[in-house]
This record gives structure tokens, sequence and C-alpha cells, in this order.
């Protein structure tokens, strides 16, 4: 079930990223609902050590002027939070995302005290046009209050809890890097043998009929196998690799299939560059291939497209095969164990910010993969 717009932005608030999925009001909206609750807190704590938090005449005079406050702030502060995630780059700002760096933690704080006081000084020339009495006038007032040094205290407060907050979840992400790394070398190990099995049967396959084929695929898988399984060992990969290693993929196939298969290959240069776990394209070529084109007569083409749009990364498999709907005696039957590996992989490593999406076409399947973009330095 999908959040509300409010409670959506209450949680983006906290996030680092090129494009937020809820709408603007709604981020200014918890923005300023944060702000008012923080005011409110605030004036009470204030009423309450000053002993005026009983005399109404104060409250009416006062929460006006703290609210417009803490409102200047807060959202002068989500303007500068977003200023900087559309003016850095997608790579960049998760590397900042990801804290636990000290120049990153220092960036934050230092862009979060600046809008305390940038808003601080909006909010009192709001209070000096609305007056109508000038700055030097509403500055006295505030200072009489007391007003000044409660901002004071405040952004010691701010930078402090601040950079506790990201000491914390810097010892918090170390402990569940180690413990997702742990997670995906397991799923990992469960389909490099379901790949290399599968490979070694389509050579087997072969023998009995095409003998030079057989001899010519187990070379390429010789080779192929040269190349990638180093890399099938390793908790990150790169497009690139994995393009690589689907080229080969779909060239053992073709001695196979012949003029059965045929495929595209479509990414640039910042979509090969991204990282990403290994093996998660090769098992959606797989499905397309086995359930998809080699059942069906007259074969068909596997089209691979990957680009980064707003930050992240999509990468499209689609066929013209037999498709989802296909009676089961006609296309091969699967458990699904891939794609449920697929899914558990991008849910362990990205924590609910990746997605895989299997659906039918006119003709095939569609498959794709959304994922946040990181690029290799």
């Amino acid at each position: 079930m999908k959040n509300p717009p409010i409670v959506a932005a209450w949680h983006s608030l906290w996030v680092l990223q090129k494009q937020h999925s809820e709408p603007a009001w709604a981020r200014v909206l918890a923005c300023s609902a944060m702000a008012i609750l923080l005011g409110t807190v605030m004036m009470l704590l204030t009423g309450l050590l000053t002993g005026l938090a009983s005399d109404g005449n104060w409250w009416l005079v006062m929460a006006p002027i703290n609210l417009l406050i803490c409102l200047a702030i807060a959202n002068t502060v989500l303007a500068l939070f977003r200023i900087l995630e559309l003016s850095l780059p997608a790579q960049t700002l998760a590397s900042i995302a990801g804290g636990g760096k000290w120049h990153a933690t220092l960036l934050l704080n230092a862009l979060g005290l600046a809008g305390i006081v940038l808003g601080f000084a909006i909010a009192m020339l709001l209070l000096a046009a609305r007056s109508g009495r000038g700055l030097d006038y509403i500055y006295r007032n505030v200072e009489h209050q007391g007003i000044h040094v409660r901002m004071l205290l405040f952004v010691l407060v701010i930078g402090f809890a601040n950079w506790f907050w990201w000491r914390v979840r810097a010892n918090q992400r170390a402990q569940r890097q180690q413990a997702t790394e742990s997670q995906l070398r397991l799923l990992q190990a469960q389909i490099e043998p379901h790949f290399l099995f599968n490979t070694l049967a389509n050579v087997q396959s072969l023998i009995g009929h095409d003998t030079p084929g057989a001899r010519q695929m187990l070379v390429d898988f010789t080779d192929y196998l040269r190349v990638g399984l180093d890399q099938l060992r390793h908790a990150d990969s790169t497009l690139a690799q994995e393009l690589d290693m689907a080229r080969s993929y779909l060239q053992l196939f073709q001695i196979r299939m012949g003029e059965r298969l045929s495929y595209t290959i479509d990414a640039d240069a910042g979509a090969r560059a991204a990282i990403l776990p290994p093996l998660l394209l090769q098992p959606l070529i797989e499905n397309a291939i086995t359930h998809g084109l080699e059942p069906k007569v007259e074969g068909g083409a596997v089209h691979i497209h990957a680009s980064v749009r707003d930050g992240r990364l999509e990468i499209v498999v689609t066929d013209d095969g037999l498709g989802l709907d296909a009676p089961r005696r006609q296309r091969r039957a699967g458990n699904g164990m891939a794609l449920d590996n697929i899914r558990a992989r991008l849910r362990t490593r990205y924590a609910g910010k990746a997605e895989l999406s299997v659906t039918p076409r006119a003709v095939g399947t569609h498959a794709s993969i959304h994922l946040p973009y990181t690029a290799q330095p």
C-alpha cells in the first residue's frame, strides 16, 4: 500500500536524492508542520522557564513571531538542501547521502547551520516589513525577549545533534554493510551453479547432432569463464562488465539456435559505468531465451537497453518470444528461482529503493530493473 504524499514527504525530508516521487507542496507542508511543532515546544519551554506560560497576552504577542522564525528557518534549510540535490552529480550526491565520511558530515552540518542563520535573517526582514517599524525596532524587540539567545542555543544543539546522529548512523551503516555483503554472497552462490549447469547442459545437447557446434560452444564457454568467473566472485560489478558477459552468453546461444536468435545491446557510457551487484542481468536474458525464444519455432530477438535518468539506472530486457501468457505446454516451465533471487538481492542491497518488474507485451515479455545510480570512480 502506497503511503499518502504527506507521509512519503516526511520520510523524504531525510533522504538526499535528485528526484523525489512526492510533490513539492507535500515536502513544504511536512517541513512546515515540523517547524510549527518545534516552535510550539520552544515557546512552551520558554514560558515555563520565565513564568509566562500562563500569560495569554504573551502567547498572543510572541507566538506569531516565534512560529514565523521557525517556518522561515525550516523552509530555508529545505531550499538549501534542494539546491544541493539539484546542483551535484548523482554519484557525488549518493556518496554524501551515504554519510560516514567527515567531510560529508561537515558539509551537511554547515549547510544546515547556514540555513538557520539565513532563515532567521529572512524572518527578521518579514517581521520588519509586516510591522512597518524598521528592522532595528524588530531586532531590539527580539533581543528584549531573548529570542536571539534561544536561537544561538538552538543552533548549537542542532549542530551537536547532527554530528552525533551522523556518527551513530555511520556505525549502523557499517554493521548493515557487513550483513548485506554476507547475504549477497549467499544469494549469489545460489545462482552461479544454476547458470553454469544450464550452459553445460546446452553443450551436452549439441554433442549428439552438432559436434562442431558443441566444440565451438565449449571453446567459447571456456573463454567466457576465463574472463567472467573471477568477476562473479566479487560483491560489485559494473554494467559494462555485465553487458560483456551478456554478449558472450548470447553468442553461445547463437551457436545453438543459429538464425533463430538475434540480439541488440544499447547503453551509453554513463550507464555502462554504473556499479551494481553481479549477475543481475544474465538471469533475465536466460529467461527470455529459455522460456520465450527457444521453445518458439521461428525464434526471435532479445533487446537490452540501459539508461540513467534522474539519478536512477534502468535496465530493460525485452523479447518477442512466447510471452508470459503462453500455455505451459508451449513454453518451458520454470520455478521462478532466478526472478526471486534478483528481487531478494535488490531488497538486500538497496533496502527497498530498487525493483524488478516483469510484464507481458503484445508479443513477448518486458523485464526491467530500476535501482539507484552510482558510477565507478
